[in-house]
C-alpha cells in the first residue's frame, strides 16, 4: 500500500514540467514526507479539468461528506489507496472509476521492508532516476460540504507488485496479495484522463511507468509520529548492511 509521499519540487517546476498550471498557486506548499493522515494536500488532474493542477486531501470521500469527520471516515473505510481489482465491483470506487479520474503527481514514495528478527519495518524511498516528477493514477470526488471554495479528496490506485515494489514491500496483505501504487507512464496520461469506456479503462489499469525507478533506504524516523520528518535529511539514503540494489 501507499501511505507515504513526497513533492518536493516548486510550483513553478511542476507547472514547467507537466505544462498544466496550478487553480490556486498560493495554495501548494511542496513537502518531502507527507503522511497520508495529514492534512496536507496531494496535487491532482482531473479528468474535466485536464490542465488545471488541483489540490485534494487524500483518502476519497463520499461526495455528500462533512470534511471535518474525514480521519474518522477513514478509520472505519481505508480509501487512501484503492484496490484495482475492486474499482468496478465497490459501492463507493464504482461512482468515480469512469468518470472522476485524476493524475496524482509526486517525485517519491516511501514504503516499508520487513527484515527477519527485527520488529521495526526499514523505510526505503523509491523516485525517478532523476527525480523527475511521475504520476500514479487515482480517483477523485468533489465534496458538497457547503464551503464557498471547491474541495476534492482523492485515491491512489494500487495494484499487483512487481519484482522490485515486492522485493522492498515484502509482506502481503490480509488476501495474500503483495501491492504496489500504479504509476503511470507519462505517455498514458492523457489516455488515463480520456478513456470513456470500461475497457480502456482496464487496459490502462494493466500498464506501470517505464521510466527507470531507484529506491534505498531512509532513516526509520519517517515512520515515527514524535518527530517532525517533513525534512530534507528524510530522502537521504541511510546506508544498511546489506543493500537490496
Amino acid at each position: 500500500m501507499c501511505f507515504h509521499v513526497s513533492l518536493t519540487k516548486s510550483k513553478g517546476d511542476i507547472e514547467k514540467k507537466s505544462k498544466m498550471i496550478f487553480k490556486y498557486p498560493d495554495a501548494f506548499e511542496s513537502y518531502y514526507h507527507f503522511n497520508a493522515w495529514e492534512t496536507k494536500n496531494l496535487v491532482i488532474v482531473k479528468q474535466e479539468e485536464p490542465k488545471l493542477l488541483e489540490l485534494a486531501s487524500w483518502g476519497l470521500l463520499p461526495t455528500m461528506f462533512d470534511i471535518s469527520n474525514r480521519k474518522d471516515f477513514l478509520i472505519k473505510t481505508n480509501t487512501l489507496n484503492a484496490t484495482k481489482e475492486r474499482l468496478f465491483e465497490s459501492n463507493l470506487y464504482s461512482q468515480f472509476i469512469e468518470t472522476q479520474r485524476c493524475l496524482i503527481f509526486a517525485d517519491g514514495l516511501f514504503e516499508p521492508h520487513s527484515v527477519l528478527g527485527e520488529k521495526r519495518k526499514k523505510p526505503y524511498y523509491f523516485k525517478e532516476k532523476n527525480h523527475e516528477l511521475f504520476a500514479f493514477a487515482g480517483m477523485y470526488s468533489l465534496i458538497n460540504d457547503e464551503s464557498e471554495k471547491q474541495t476534492y479528496s482523492a485515491t491512489i490506485i494500487t495494484t499487483e507488485a512487481n519484482a522490485m515494489f515486492k522485493e522492498i514491500h515484502n509482506k502481503p496483505n490480509k488476501l495474500g496479495s503483495y501491492r504496489m501504487p500504479l504509476i503511470l507512464d507519462p505517455s498514458n496520461y492523457r489516455d488515463w484522463l480520456n478513456a470513456n469506456n470500461k475497457n480502456k479503462i482496464e487496459n490502462l489499469l494493466d500498464t506501470f511507468t517505464s521510466q527507470e525507478l531507484i529506491a534505498y533506504p531512509v532513516s526509520q524516523n519517517l515512520f515515527s509520529n514524535k518527530i517532525n520528518t517533513n525534512i530534507p535529511s528524510i530522502i537521504q539514503e541511510v546506508p544498511t548492511q546489506s543493500s537490496l540494489f
